[in-house]
């Protein structure tokens, strides 16, 4: 792979005669030439990243004037956020069981649902009120993001490309769709660390240093904290992605950097990941016939089925407007200016777009997992990002074009343009927007809805009858005191009567236990899901707690020496890359 081309500093900087880029140079004002051309690199370097930054900001404005986006999942996420946050609050830094789910029943969202978004929420809330910290969380995610790209793009091409590859991708519009009208909100956050896994990947690959190493295990494991499909979606991509960029000649150095880092980052994520692979069976999801809506046989691009899916339909007018912001790019293969670290990314980019088209069905049909991302849609978050990096490569060669009036541009060029007008007018402006008073009032209504199928335990029956249940507990007519009643600790008083059994207001779940006077006592679920503890005779205090397995506290231990790894490894690489150590070595 060849190395980054060098910017050529300004005639006022160099002139005829000095030395060549690397070489030192004999003559006597070369070191103050030299530390001007580092100053004029920087300066350019930090301007890049401030006006990526800045437009983060600004395609956040109507955000700011008009109030926080409510797209079809907004609800979704705050009813886990706010649990989630009073949850960390109390000290419980990683809740298990979100107790007001479900009319009380509860579910299993936390276990299953990737926490990186809920801390980042959580995080924010605590220096402002929700909505404020909502604004906050979002401009955050959507500058990350635009700096992970130009982060990418910067490992191959100067500043001023790299600063429109994030610019670019901070305007995309997929990616302005996650927030702005869809509200797919762990997906827009995993979309803000993805582009950094891409370039340390690159990284990694092209150099021999380990700050690379603990780069890419840092946001491979925030992409495995934050979403789902996007990790299964984003590691194939890698895996795509890195087949194109080794080389043989370092191909196992490369091949044991890469080992490490994602070692490390499956380390350091496991307390989240080992426990939806070990529960994975007890959730309606994986025993259950999927909706038809969420089967991804129905959801690929220009299928025939986009005629009667609504959902399909939209997603197809949004596909041509991600190919509409990209097809000015068409000229670099035109052009044949595409060198090896773009050769990675324009394959990255075409084979994105084919997985989310009827081309790639035999694929999602034997590929363990990919099914169920559910929406082969998704890959278009892929192809924005490696779309912007090709787009922003494109633009010089724009410059050159346009002087010559070649009529062959103006067909990309409008397409262009259309996609910018489909962004401004169809997701931002068409959004359906909650003033700061509204939100509020959203935020407070939302406990205790009833969940998706796919977050119920697996013995809660497809009916409304269980909701009938209107006591915390009910033992056919012996009298009940609640002691206490918080989200994973539970105790009441039971009179004395006949052995019988007390039907909880709450969800069966194989890691709530009962006991009495220190003796367990037998739970399982009545017919339709409800938690039942059989009760002695005699009166007695009933405690019911949700109780982690073993599993989960190693995992923990395994979690904590990952991050350590990942410490050690940047520190090592940064040590490794000191003049002073380069210099004594």
């Amino acid at each position: 792979m060849e190395s980054r081309p060098t910017v050529t500093p300004s005639s006022e900087l160099v002139r005829a005669g000095d030395s060549a880029p690397g070489r030192q140079s004999n003559h006597p004002a070369a070191p103050g030439r030299d530390l001007l051309i580092l100053q004029a690199k920087r300066y350019n370097e930090a301007k890049s990243i401030l006006t990526v930054a800045l437009v983060g900001v600004i395609v956040l404005v109507p955000v700011i004037i008009w109030g926080i986006p409510e797209g079809a999942d907004l609800i979704n996420h705050y009813r886990f956020a706010l649990p989630f946050y009073e949850s960390i609050r109390s000290g419980h830094f990683y809740p298990g069981w979100l107790a007001e789910s479900n009319s009380g029943f509860g579910d299993v969202r936390f276990r299953f649902y990737p926490p990186g978004l809920y801390y980042l929420l959580a995080g924010a809330r605590l220096l402002a009120g929700w909505y404020w910290a909502s604004v906050l969380a979002f401009a955050l995610l959507t500058i990350t993001g635009g700096l992970g790209v130009y982060f990418w793009a910067r490992n191959s091409f100067p500043a001023k490309v790299a600063m429109w590859a994030g610019i670019i991708y901070v305007i995309a519009p997929y990616h302005l769709n996650e927030f702005y009208q869809a509200s797919l909100l762990s997906e827009y956050a995993a979309c803000s660390m993805l582009p950094f896994v891409f370039a340390f990947i690159q990284r990694v690959c092209r150099r021999n240093n380990m700050f690379d190493v603990a780069g890419l295990a840092t946001f491979y494991a925030l992409l495995i904290l934050t979403s789902l499909p996007l990790t299964v979606i984003g590691s194939l991509a890698i895996l795509v992605y890195t087949l194109f960029l080794l080389r043989r000649a370092n191909l196992w150095a490369s091949l044991v950097r890469l080992g490490i880092g994602f070692a490390a980052a499956l380390a350091a994520s496991s307390f989240y990941w080992t426990t939806v692979v070990a529960e994975l069976p007890w959730i309606a999801s994986s025993s259950t016939d999927p909706n038809s809506y969420y089967d991804y046989r129905g959801n690929f691009l220009f299928s025939p089925t986009a005629l009667t899916n609504r959902n399909t339909w939209y997603a197809n007018i949004l596909a041509l407007a991600v190919v509409g912001l990209i097809a000015p790019a068409l000229i670099l293969l035109k052009k044949k200016a595409v060198r090896s670290g773009l050769m990675a990314t324009a394959a990255l980019t075409l084979i994105s777009f084919m997985m989310a088209t009827e081309l790639s069905r035999p694929l999602w049909a034997i590929v363990p997992k990919l099914r169920e991302v559910q929406f082969p849609w998704r890959w278009l978050a892929i192809t924005s990002m490696g779309g912007s990096i090709l787009l922003a490569a494109s633009i010089p060669e724009w410059e050159k074009g346009w002087r010559r009036l070649r009529p062959l541009y103006v067909v990309p060029a409008v397409w262009f343009v259309l996609s910018l007008i489909f962004v401004a007018t169809q997701v931002i402006w068409d959004s359906d927007y909650k003033s700061r008073q509204e939100f509020d009032s959203l935020v407070v209504n939302v406990r205790g809805g009833q969940s998706f199928r796919q977050c119920m335990p697996v013995w809660v029956a497809d009916s409304n009858q269980v909701y009938q249940l209107k006591e915390l507990v009910e033992a056919d007519g012996r009298k009940i005191t609640i002691d206490s009643w918080e989200p994973e600790h539970r105790a009441f008083h039971i009179e004395e009567g006949p052995q019988s059994e007390a039907r909880i207001h709450t969800f069966y779940y194989p890691l709530w236990t009962s006991t009495a006077g220190g003796h367990s006592l037998p739970t399982k679920p009545d017919e339709y899901g409800a938690l039942v503890v059989s009760v002695p005779p005699e009166a007695s205090t009933i405690k019911l707690d949700f109780r982690e397995p073993p599993r989960v506290q190693r995992m923990r231990v395994v979690s904590a020496l990952g991050c350590l790894l990942i410490v050690a490894l940047g520190g090592y690489g940064l040590i490794k890359s000191l003049p002073k150590y380069n210099r004594f070595r």
